[in-house]
């Protein structure tokens, strides 16, 4: 009798944790988005969504896990439209929102989407790709650097679609400064080729890969010693790489800001007197510093009516003043005012160490700031927000 009573016990625990698992695992078929209040500001705001960016239509595509979610111009919903595989990867148990919290983290894998919404995944050091109107994802190319103690594989901003081609530039620990190479596919990445290798020692990896729309150059940031640092552009797909500044931190930058007139830029650099944001004008090639900053910028972009937003993280920097997240908004005088936001939340030393970060689209010309927040104290970890452009118009000028 006591032998059945706890083996009864036992079924009525696995049960519900086997069926929450299984669904945890499906994701929800639609998240919706709600009225809120964010920095200050009006938005609207959903659970546990990384962003990734807006396609040609107005659609925002994100990912929960290994699940690609879009919310569709102009609706209220993420709906869900594929899981992206691991291949035979520990990093399968990501698909698991409690190894997500607990790990704190939730940036599983990065995603591009071309015209026809055929979709190139970065996944558990694998690319793979999946045909507009199929379900099954196909693995492409395993990438030669990739796992615990090598690398991420590639930053968030270090793959590219554009004139349908696809870019990704390694980005790994590299301390014996071997070759780094940029990829480049014409088939939604079916089929990988070099595009562009730099020689040992020339860098140690890829920070970002942007396109100007502007000029259609496309563009490179490199790191992270002052040798190892460079802005560049190209006009032939990275066989050439011609560079604006390098060999100094002012170059060590993640991400490029494009008007028709400028680059714009953070830095990612520690050194106080050189940490800003710059200005590289493209007729007379002088670079202007507008603004001192105290941190690191990873994110950036250019919305739709002019306004530019970069964002400030924390991770421990010696020139950081705070603990604070910061949004720093420009208008086309370059006026440029700055708004507090999250406060870093688990910053021990250790496995769950992470920095405190505003994540943005990859791409450029939105109508809407779409922000995912990571590891701060008064927003749920991975939590996506986002904010219209005309509200943060009036942030500027208050």
């Amino acid at each position: 009798m006591i032998l059945n009573n706890c083996v009864y016990i036992i079924i009525l625990i696995l049960v519900p944790l086997l069926v929450y698992f299984i669904l945890d695992y499906r994701g929800p078929s639609k998240i919706l988005l709600r009225q809120e209040n964010a920095f200050g500001m009006p938005c609207t705001r959903a659970n546990d969504l990384i962003v990734q960016e807006y396609d040609n239509n107005g659609n925002l595509w994100a990912t929960r896990g290994m699940l690609i979610y879009r919310l569709r111009n102009k609706d209220n919903k993420f709906v869900r439209v594929a899981q992206v595989p691991t291949g035979l990867s520990v990093l399968w148990l990501y698909n698991f929102t409690i190894v997500r919290k607990l790990s704190l983290r939730p940036e599983c894998m990065e995603i591009v989407i071309d015209k026809t919404e055929n979709i190139c995944a970065f996944s558990a050091g694998y690319m793979w790709y999946r045909s507009t109107g199929t379900q099954k994802f196909l693995k492409s190319m395993k990438l030669a650097h990739h796992g615990p103690g090598v690398g991420r594989g590639m930053l968030s901003n270090g793959i590219l679609g554009v004139n349908n081609i696809l870019f990704f530039g390694e980005y790994f620990d590299n301390s014996e400064k071997t070759n780094v190479r940029i990829y480049k596919s014409l088939n939604n990445g079916r089929i990988w080729e070099v595009a562009y290798e730099f020689a040992t020692g020339q860098t140690r990896h890829i920070h970002a890969l942007m396109s100007d729309p502007y000029s259609g150059r496309v563009w490179v940031c490199t790191g992270d010693k002052d040798n190892e640092s460079m802005i560049g552009w190209s006009d032939n797909n990275y066989q050439i790489i011609y560079p604006v500044v390098q060999g100094n931190q002012v170059g060590r930058s993640v991400v490029l800001v494009f008007t028709e007139h400028a680059v714009y830029w953070g830095t990612d650099t520690g050194i106080s007197n050189l940490a800003g944001i710059y200005r590289w004008d493209k007729e007379s090639k002088e670079l202007l510093k507008l603004q001192k900053i105290n941190g690191s910028m990873f994110f950036g972009t250019r919305l739709a009516k002019g306004t530019i937003v970069m964002s400030l993280e924390v991770e421990g920097s010696r020139i950081e003043l705070d603990d604070k997240t910061r949004l720093f908004i420009m208008n086309d005088t370059e006026k440029i005012t700055t708004i507090d936001c999250g406060t870093w939340n688990i910053k021990k030393k250790g496995y769950r160490f992470s920095p405190a970060r505003l994540r943005f689209q990859r791409n450029q010309g939105s109508n809407s700031l779409a922000i995912t927040c990571l590891n701060q104290k008064e927003i749920s970890n991975g939590d996506l927000i986002i904010i219209s452009e005309d509200v943060l118009i009036s942030a500027l000028n208050k």
